[in-house]
């Protein structure tokens, strides 16, 4: 009945404002050069592209040459940037909204073609998910792809004013977490770790601020995002779930600019411009926390004694070197500090650093290569008492990775290397303070490197068929100087079992196989597209907990000789469908996932301070299954997506002793499974600067195990659970709305927005714990929420610079 409610409310609300194209411009002439004479093999097409009444440049306006799309777009500074032979050309710049501009270009010299654009008078910006050509979801060989960029992110209502890319993720069809309040994200029935994250192709090991509530990716430095759910391309691995890119955005090559901000969570500030003009540029970005004086507000006593901050900052660097030769350097750093009043507390940083090179070698070659490093840290900390003790680890890696890329109109190859090299950082316990009687203890962590080779091509077999196939092979060594435990069983690993130890100055253990990715899309006409697709993931690291849902503070463990690397299967199928103006899109995109040597935690697991780790592990087969359903629309000024998903996602253990067998070796759901869940998101353009943005998100309950009885035992009660993920906690619902003015007191440029997050004040369950009640010998059940109660919000930002006419 909700499903069906939410489906007509969507039509309802959009029927009045679909909207039409408008009339094509007139075709613009431009010659360049003359068509007699002798001329090389090709000469270059640039230009730069303006908004007509702001002059400010529009980024991701498609350039399509003869009617078709080049693969071309402008970048942040409208800027585009191609190769041609010598001939005329109907060249079309498009962008969603905005009039289109046709022309002909006689291209017989080097030309320039610098373009205005007007907007569409009714076709305003709204929640758009949509940055390249309006048809570019029918005709994308490879299936299962959410791209958004930053500006359509923030349209949407964040949690705290604050713009989001993960909570914007969740939104999207196939994409969840396990609760509010916990790290990451489950993308079609994966676990949290089988996600890749990246920052332009970096690896980042932790990505989360107030214990998942925020992404630590500060949205005025990131330029746009993309998600690969289950089908990887080849220059992609180490995860066998997804991959999330998140590009960021260069500095002003122009003029310095920047911009101030003060809201409810935090306070930040950006600031970009040129080093040297059009030669090289700087961009800064940072948040501090400021969300101790909501805490003082709580009625809770254990609330109002608790902390909560947490801080980020990117700086970058670009240098363009020479035309189609650029170097960019930048860091990231992370690090957030949790007490709960005086019982315990989590503090955690993160930073990754990288140097990366691209060139544009010739007219069909690009090379490209990165070279970066990484340091992840947490700890765990018990503040009170004679056991007051603070527990940390983390994890150091440096990568390195380099392509090659030859491209024509019609086939593009990839080809490159990359590898990792992970050292784990030393587990302590040390005392927290002078008072704790805890004694110090370390146990050492394993290292490893990952290798890999990679090649891919995308090919347009036909004006109506596309294909994109590719092969990676990995390997991984579990490398020494470390210490290994003998067993005497090399199946069932347990501390009884352990028979002696081994030292190890080389390698201790490695694994290897291929990875083969394949995806094929074919126009059913011109308007709708079917795609499917085939990826093999190899996965060399994972996080280890014995929570329900991950935390900040979970333990990077890398494979070794006793722990298997994971395997995936991904499998999906999918019909694409948009109408004629491409201001409507419609999708059915199904998918089947099965995984072996995928790892859970045994019952009572002891995961710190554990030099046999796979002692504490239960390893099995996975299996995910569903569909995703979306409508969506683009254009008008109202716009949004009412999107569904229906899966589910299993476990099953393979210990052949009760010890390391869950629910007797059958099949039970994961933490993360949520049969059904439904995301409506509506934005609406209100003249002439505001913007109000509302969402429903539904979900169901996920599971949970249970005391199904109690009894008594020499004066204690001892609870009788019930299997693994046997019952589930209750439904999901909630609502949140917020509005966006534009220039409220400043010409120059600055932003009001107001959120309500949460507008019923619904409870929502986060766990279910059991305790006495009374003087009752039965335990009882008490539902936990983590945010109970309608949460407002406000946030005000300032441009300052740029051009002093605007």
């Amino acid at each position: 009945m909700i499903l069906k409610s939410l489906f007509f409310s969507f039509i309802f609300l959009f029927s009045f404002s679909s909207g039409f194209a408008q009339d094509m411009a007139d075709s613009l002439r431009f010659s360049f050069g003359r068509e007699s004479g002798n001329h090389p093999s090709t000469y270059i097409l640039t230009g730069k592209i303006l908004n007509q009444d702001t002059q400010e440049p529009i980024e991701g306006v498609g350039v399509s040459i003869n009617g078709a799309f080049s693969g071309v777009n402008t970048d942040r500074f409208g800027t585009y940037y191609m190769v041609l032979k010598p001939g005329q050309y109907r060249v079309t710049f498009r962008h969603i909204s905005m009039i289109p501009v046709f022309t002909t270009v006689s291209l017989y010299a080097d030309g320039v073609v610098n373009i205005q654009m007007l907007e569409k008078s009714f076709e305003l910006d709204g929640v758009v998910v949509q940055s390249q050509e309006p048809d570019r979801n029918v005709r994308e060989p490879i299936s299962g792809i959410t791209k958004l960029t930053t500006r359509e992110l923030r349209a949407i209502p964040a949690f705290m004013g604050e713009a989001d890319i993960f909570k914007g993720l969740q939104l999207m069809p196939g994409v969840s977490s396990v609760g509010e309040g916990t790290s990451g994200i489950n993308v079609r029935g994966a676990k949290t770790d089988q996600n890749l994250l990246l920052m332009d192709e970096v690896l980042v090991l932790s990505s989360n601020h107030a214990l998942g509530f925020l992404s630590a990716f500060n949205t005025d430095v990131t330029e746009n995002f993309t998600l690969y759910k289950g089908n990887l391309p080849a220059n992609f691995g180490g995860r066998t779930g997804s991959a999330l890119n998140i590009k960021m955005r260069a500095g002003d090559m122009e003029q310095w600019q920047g911009q101030v901000g003060v809201g409810t969570s935090s306070g930040k500030l950006l600031l970009e411009g040129p080093l040297k003009k059009d030669k090289a540029s700087l961009i800064f970005g940072g948040r501090l926390s400021n969300t101790n004086w909501l805490l003082k507000q709580a009625r809770s006593f254990d609330i109002q004694n608790s902390k909560l901050d947490f801080y980020d900052g990117y700086l970058g660097l670009k240098w363009n070197i020479k035309q189609g030769h650029d170097l960019e350097a930048n860091t990231l750093l992370t690090g957030d500090y949790f007490k709960f009043s005086d019982q315990f507390g989590y503090d955690w940083a993160n930073r990754v650093s990288s140097i990366r090179y691209r060139g544009v070698l010739s007219d069909n070659w690009v090379l490209q290569g990165l070279v970066a490093d990484g340091e992840f840290t947490n700890s765990f900390f018990d503040p009170e008492g004679f056991d007051a003790a603070s527990i940390g680890n983390g994890m150091n890696y440096q990568q390195a990775k380099f392509s090659a890329t030859w491209a024509d109109q019609k086939l593009s190859v990839q080809s490159g290397v990359e590898g990792i090299y992970y050292k784990g950082k030393t587990e302590e316990r040390t005392p927290y303070s002078e008072e704790s009687s805890i004694l110090p203890e370390q146990v050492g962590k394993e290292r490893g490197v990952e290798f890999s080779v990679f090649s891919s091509l995308e090919w347009d077999l036909g004006p109506q068929t596309g294909l994109v196939a590719g092969l990676r092979w990995s390997r991984f060594s579990q490398v020494g100087p470390d210490t290994v435990f003998l067993y005497s069983n090399n199946r069932d690993f347990t501390e009884d079992q352990i028979i002696g130890e081994q030292r190890v100055d080389g390698v201790i253990q490695s694994y290897s196989g291929l990875e083969p990715r394949i995806s094929i899309r074919h126009n059913l006409s011109e308007t709708a597209s079917l795609k499917a697709s085939y990826a093999r993931l190899y996965q060399y690291v994972q996080s280890v907990s014995n929570t329900f849902g991950p935390t900040p503070i979970d333990l990077w463990q890398l494979s070794t000789r006793y722990i298997a690397p994971q395997l995936s299967d991904n499998f999906s199928l999918g019909i694409f469908k948009n109408n004629r103006a491409n201001s409507w899109e419609f999708s059915i995109d199904a998918f089947y996932r099965a995984s072996v040597n995928q790892v859970e935690y045994r019952d009572f697991a002891q995961v710190f301070l554990n030099p046999h780790m796979e002692t504490e592990l239960v390893f099995g087969e996975g299996k995910a299954y569903g569909s995703e359903f979306l409508i969506k629309k683009n254009l008008g000024r109202t716009t949004g997506w009412l999107a569904y998903t229906w899966s589910r996602s299993f476990f099953r253990s393979q210990g052949q002793i009760q010890e390391k067998q869950i629910n007797r070796g059958n099949w039970f759901p994961s933490n993360y499974d949520k049969p059904h869940e439904v995301n409506f998101i509506l934005s609406h353009k209100i003249y002439p600067r505001g913007l109000f943005n509302f969402t429903i998100n539904y979900s169901t309950g996920r599971p949970v195990s249970a005391v199904n009885s109690s009894y008594v035992l020499n004066g204690l009660i001892v609870p009788e659970y019930s299997q693994r993920n046997q019952y589930r906690i209750p439904d999901y619902f909630r609502m949140d709305v917020s509005y966006t003015v534009e220039k409220v007191f400043s010409k120059k440029g600055d932003s009001l927005n107001f959120s309500i997050y949460n507008l019923l004040g619904r409870r929502n369950a986060y766990s279910v714990f059991w305790q006495k009640d009374g003087d009752s010998r039965q335990l009882r059940p008490y539902r936990l929420a983590i945010l109970g109660s309608i949460f407002p919000s406000i946030s005000y930002s300032l441009n300052f610079g740029g051009n002093e006419n605007e």
